[in-house]
């Protein structure tokens, strides 16, 4: 199993000993659910605050067990942002002081690729017939700008892309990372649940 879907799994149990399955919250991962329209994943907004660069936040999603978040549709997009909307995530570009960048997605542009719309993929090699670039971009303005992370060209956060460099810009102050939890995974968080509540009730 996953090592970051478990520590989801058992935030989750956790929450049903305390009465509620709520599993929200700083740092952790948080599911998409498919009561809610949802595909079932884990999202998890890391904070990474002396910046971090595109590959070294793919290597670092990769280690956790997951992969830089994919995002196919504007609802995805919609509850990605969600996660990364708020101060520490965005940081003002030096560049162009009026532009707000945030956090680092998955999606990147091969070296075939021609400038600046042509060949974007996944990491996981999804379809990219969804995306969500802010009006003008991508546009490769400074060169080698082969990844994509969340920006805004006002001073408000938006769910906008923008195609970045790995070392012609500032470095984002954070990524997001997917993970796509195992069958087994989900019958442990069910049968876990089960044994917690079977716990909980009082003796005859």
């Amino acid at each position: 199993m996953k090592a970051n879907v478990i520590v989801a799994v058992v935030v989750v149990l956790a929450g049903l000993v305390a009465g509620t399955a709520n599993v929200a919250g700083a740092a952790e991962p948080v599911q998409w659910t498919l009561g809610s329209g949802g595909n079932g994943h884990w999202y998890e907004a890391v904070y990474a605050p002396a910046g971090i660069g595109w590959d070294d936040a793919n290597a670092a999603a990769q280690a956790a067990g997951g992969h830089l978040a994919t995002i196919t549709s504007s609802d995805e997009n919609a509850f990605v942002f969600g996660l990364i909307n708020s101060s520490e995530y965005w940081g003002i570009m030096s560049q162009y002081p009026s532009d707000l960048q945030g956090p680092w997605i998955g999606g990147y542009q091969p070296t075939s690729g021609p400038e600046p719309r042509g060949g974007w993929e996944w990491v996981t090699g999804e379809d990219f017939s969804f995306a969500a670039w802010a009006s003008g971009q991508p546009n490769d303005a400074c060169g080698n700008q082969d990844w994509i992370f969340y920006w805004s060209s006002t001073t408000s956060r938006r769910s906008t892309w923008n195609d970045g460099g790995d070392a012609t810009w500032d470095f984002p102050k954070g990524y997001v990372v997917e993970y796509v939890p195992e069958p087994a995974t989900l019958s442990l968080l069910a049968l876990g649940g089960l044994a917690l509540l079977r716990r909980r009730r009082p003796a005859a």
